[in-house]
C-alpha cells in the first residue's frame, strides 16, 4: 500500500527551511550570473527523442505524444538549450551567455535540480573556476577542486592502443602497462608532478600533440596555484560531449560544480553544472 505521503523513489521534496535554503541559493547564483552578463533561459520539460543525444539511452523517461511521437522528460539541459539557441545565434540577434534553473529527469522517477551556465563567446576556464569560488565561498562549503584535459587520454588512447573504457573505467592495469610514460602520468596529481612530466616530454620521443595539451593543463594548473587543484590528466567525465580542459568541485565523493569545455551541434562553448541537490545536502 502507498500511503498519501510517499513519493516515487528518486523524487525530490523541499519545504519549510529547505525550500527556502534552495531558493536562497538559486537566487544568489542567478545573481551573480546577471552581474556577469547572463540570460536565462526556460527549456521544456518535454523533447523529442530524435534530440538526445542517446536514443538509446535507457535512462531516459519516454512517453509518447498524440501522433505517436516518441517525446522525453527533459535529460539534459545542455543539449536542449544549445540546440533551441542555434537558430538565433546564426541571425546573431541574442546574447552568448546563457544560464538555467530547472531540474531534469531519469529513469524510472529520478530527478536532479541544476543551475547551467553556457557561454558561447568565452571559453577561459579558469574565469569560470574563479566565479565558482565566489559562488562556494558564499554558501560556506570548501570543496575539492580537481582539473584535467579531456583530450589526453583521447590522445594516448590512440597512440598507446588503449581501448578508450580503461580511461572511463579508470582501469589502472591497462592503463599502466601500456607505455612507460603512462605510468608516470597516472603519478600526476599536483602542480609539482605535472612540471616534471612536461619537462620529461622534451626527452621522450611521443608526439608533439601530447605535449601540446599537457602544457594547456599546466597553464591552468599555474593560474590556479592558490587553489591547490587535484591535477589527474587521464580523468574522463561521464557526459561525452566535453573535449577539453574540464574542472570539478567535489566533496564526500559527490559532484558539486563540473564544467568545461565541449561541443554540441559544432557550436563550441564553455560551461559548468552546479548540483543543488548535492549542496543542498551540505548546507543542511
Amino acid at each position: 500500500m502507498i500511503l498519501s505521503h510517499e513519493i516515487p523513489q528518486g523524487s525530490k521534496l523541499y519545504f519549510g527551511k529547505s525550500a527556502r535554503a534552495k531558493r536562497n541559493l538559486e537566487n544568489l547564483v542567478s545573481k551573480i550570473l546577471y552581474e556577469n552578463g547572463y540570460e536565462e533561459i526556460v527549456t521544456p520539460t518535454f523533447a523529442y527523442l530524435q534530440h538526445q543525444r542517446d536514443i538509446q539511452n535507457r535512462e531516459v523517461v519516454r512517453t509518447n505524444n498524440q501522433y505517436n511521437q516518441q517525446i522525453v522528460l527533459r535529460n539534459d539541459t545542455t543539449i536542449d538549450a544549445i540546440r533551441l539557441l542555434a537558430p538565433h545565434l546564426k541571425e546573431q540577434n541574442i546574447g552568448r551567455k546563457w544560464f538555467y534553473i530547472q531540474p531534469i529527469f531519469t529513469y524510472p522517477t529520478t530527478e536532479f535540480y541544476q543551475i547551467g551556465i553556457e557561454n558561447l563567446e568565452n571559453c577561459d576556464i579558469t574565469s569560470f573556476i574563479q566565479m565558482s569560488l565566489e559562488i562556494l565561498n558564499q554558501v560556506k562549503i570548501q570543496p575539492f577542486l580537481q582539473i584535467t584535459n579531456v583530450k589526453i587520454p583521447q590522445i594516448c588512447s590512440q597512440i598507446f592502443n588503449i581501448p578508450f573504457v580503461a580511461f572511463e573505467k579508470i582501469d589502472i592495469s591497462v592503463i599502466e602497462n601500456a607505455h612507460p610514460f603512462m605510468a608516470r602520468l597516472l603519478e600526476v596529481q599536483d602542480l609539482p608532478s605535472i612540471q616534471s612530466v612536461v619537462e620529461e616530454m622534451g626527452r621522450v620521443s611521443l608526439p608533439k600533440v601530447l605535449e601540446q595539451e599537457l602544457k594547456i593543463l599546466l597553464e591552468v594548473a599555474r593560474n590556479l596555484q592558490e587553489q591547490k587543484p587535484i591535477i589527474s590528466p587521464l580523468y574522463c567525465p561521464a557526459i561525452p560531449y566535453y573535449n577539453g580542459m574540464l574542472f570539478r568541485f567535489f566533496l564526500d565523493n559527490q559532484n558539486i560544480i563540473l564544467g568545461g569545455d565541449y561541443e554540441i551541434l559544432g557550436q563550441r562553448a564553455c560551461g559548468f553544472g552546479i548540483y543543488t541537490d548535492h549542496i543542498m545536502l551540505h548546507l543542511n
